[in-house]
């Protein structure tokens, strides 16, 4: 076993946990009872024959207490089995929970640029196959393999305690043959098993991106166009799975002519040492029913070392997964010196993305944003306000210092961060459940029914919730799907309103708000910044920046104005030009 492997098994067992390997142990104990039962029915029927049946006063209630014993064995031994199956099973679901938990984990903790470089559907249908072949993993080890092994090394064992050793040799040979079918089978098709592992988790990929895209994709009438696409993505993996198909096709004949081959040679060389009178009848009937027991773990062995193979390559894609780096924004947690208010300090050199060095999306950026001012960012599209942003909110980073407080934001962990700063972002995230649970989702207490109806009337959602029959308890589709695009931002907008934060930044988190709605939302967020809210404020509509104390105009990642709305409106500027439409906002 190479390296790698040795690790991959290691961190295999550390998946088990403390109870996976106490059952570990009792179910290799468990094996070795159950191996020795095996081999001992047919000891028993060569005993039949040659010493019960042969004798001069047999009878058939002389062969009764034979009988009875192969019968209690093989109960006693099937029970035992049921028993391992029981731990192994509960090992292996085990495992699954732990291996779903780590890798959910390792995902929602991944830098932002693993998620810019992975399609979501490819990392969920690659999550999925990954701890499914990572459970099997752990039943193909524990469940299959051990027992085929013991059962195995139990059969040999007896064959060459019991038989002659020309027949033992015919029977042994099987062995080394079919382990090199099989394992050349494992060498050619790996290969063919990640290729065919990839292009499924590219077709998920594919096929969430089209979910998503369903409204484009009817308006435009292009459901021909990506039915053909994947037709043409489909056959090519169907050659490609065909050809490992016949491959395994080809492999299993020679598995099966090998048993076959084999088989016939050791009838024969018991055959032929009966006629020579060096061995019993009784004694061709072991040998034959020792080759079967030999043979049938054979073949469990070269099944479960293929599906192994298999399993194999999919646990190392689940542990490429829990191996991913935190994003440094759970790695910069040192310094832990206190803040002193919540003032905002921008000192950004530069800024690229980690996947595209060479492309700058912002450039010298020095700002100072006092305690409880309220600032609107504004710029053409693509001029760096959102990302200026991400990087307040430790989403990303960039070359440069930012504080609050005072404090170096690399010394702020992800839960000190969490409850001082919020970001409200265009795109709102909502969760399948209940209203209520969307309205408190984050929250490190559990609010009253009616401070979070207070929540929803202040983001203009009372009336709709009221008007429904559950009221909180009314059940939000998938994405939101129940709800208008107005109603998803307005619902992720009332979380803000049970929060004590001392940062809030809107990401033109009002872009789908209606005028009323807007201003309503807006003249609460106002209330909080007199409160002592510092606001830093993207807006999708220049006029919605009115009332902001200070207004700074991005433009190719650099500040190019700075000032009130008045002042910017009438300064001739690409503020002025914005609002008067002359430059696209």
């Amino acid at each position: 076993m190479d390296n790698g492997r040795k690790i991959l098994m290691k961190e295999l067992v550390s998946l088990l946990g403390r109870k996976g390997r106490v059952f570990f142990l009792v179910v290799l104990l468990l094996l070795a009872v159950t191996a020795v039962l095996s081999q001992l029915t047919p000891l028993a029927l060569g005993f039949l024959t040659d010493s019960v049946l042969s004798s001069a006063g047999a009878s058939f209630s002389s062969v009764i207490p034979v009988l009875v014993f192969i019968l209690v064995v093989n109960l006693v031994n099937e029970v035992l089995k049921v028993v391992r199956r029981i731990l192994v099973e509960d090992a292996a679901t085990s495992t699954e929970e732990k291996a779903r938990i780590k890798a959910t984990e390792a995902l929602l903790k991944a830098p932002m640029s693993y998620f810019r470089t992975h399609m979501t559907g490819n990392i969920y249908g690659r999550l999925n196959r990954s701890i499914e072949g990572t459970s099997k993993l752990v039943k193909l080890v524990f469940m299959d393999f051990a027992p085929s092994l013991a059962t195995g090394i139990a059969a040999i064992a007896v064959i060459f305690t019991s038989l002659p050793f020309l027949v033992a040799l015919s029977i042994i040979l099987v062995i080394p043959v079919g382990l090199f079918i099989v394992f050349r089978q494992i060498s050619t098709q790996r290969g063919i098993r990640v290729s065919l592992l990839e292009g499924k988790a590219g077709m998920d990929g594919t096929m969430v991106e089209l979910l998503g895209g369903i409204e484009t994709i009817r308006t435009l009438d292009t459901t021909d166009r990506e039915t053909g696409r994947i037709g043409v993505f489909s056959e090519k993996l169907r050659q490609k799975e065909m050809k490992h198909h016949v491959a395994m096709a080809g492999y299993d004949f020679l598995k099966f002519a090998n048993e076959v081959v084999f088989s016939v040679l050791v009838i024969a060389s018991a055959v032929f040492l009966a006629f020579r009178g060096d061995i019993t009848v009784g004694t061709i009937l072991t040998a034959y029913l020792c080759f079967t027991q030999l043979t049938g773990p054979l073949r469990e062995l070269h099944r479960i070392l293929d599906e192994a193979s298999e399993a194999l390559v999919l646990a190392e894609d689940f542990f490429s997964f829990v191996s991913i780096v935190p994003d440094f924004s759970y790695l910069d947690e040192t310094g832990r010196a206190e803040g002193d208010g919540h003032a905002v300090r921008i000192g950004i050199s530069s800024f690229s993305y980690e996947e595209n060095p060479g492309k700058k999306i912002l450039g010298k950026v020095d700002l100072t944003i006092p305690e409880g001012m309220y600032l609107g960012l504004a710029g053409p599209s693509g001029s760096g306000k959102s990302t200026l942003v991400k990087l307040v909110a430790k989403l990303e980073r960039g070359e440069g210092d930012i504080a609050i407080g005072g404090r170096a934001l690399s010394d702020f962990s992800r839960v000190e961060l969490s409850r001082i700063l919020t970001l409200v972002p265009q795109q709102p995230f909502i969760i399948t459940g209940t209203i209520r649970e969307n309205v408190i989702y984050g929250l490190d207490r559990t609010p009253s029914d009616g401070e979070v109806m207070q929540a929803l009337e202040k983001a203009n959602l009372g009336d709709f919730v009221s008007s429904k029959p559950d009221g909180l308890d009314f059940l939000v589709s998938e994405a939101g799907e129940n709800l208008s695009g107005g109603q998803r931002q307005r619902l992720a907008l009332s979380r803000i309103f049970l929060r004590q934060m001392n940062v809030l930044i809107l990401d033109e988190a009002t872009s789908a708000l209606d005028n009323v709605s807007e201003a309503k939302i807006l003249s609460e967020i106002e209330r909080m910044n007199r409160q002592g809210t510092t606001v830093i404020a993207i807006a999708h509509r220049l006029t919605t920046l009115r009332n902001t104390d200070c207004i700074v105009v991005m433009k190719d990642g650099l500040v190019e104005e700075e000032g009130s709305y008045e002042e910017l409106a009438s300064a001739g500027g690409i503020f002025s030009d914005m609002l008067s439409g002359r430059t696209a906002y």
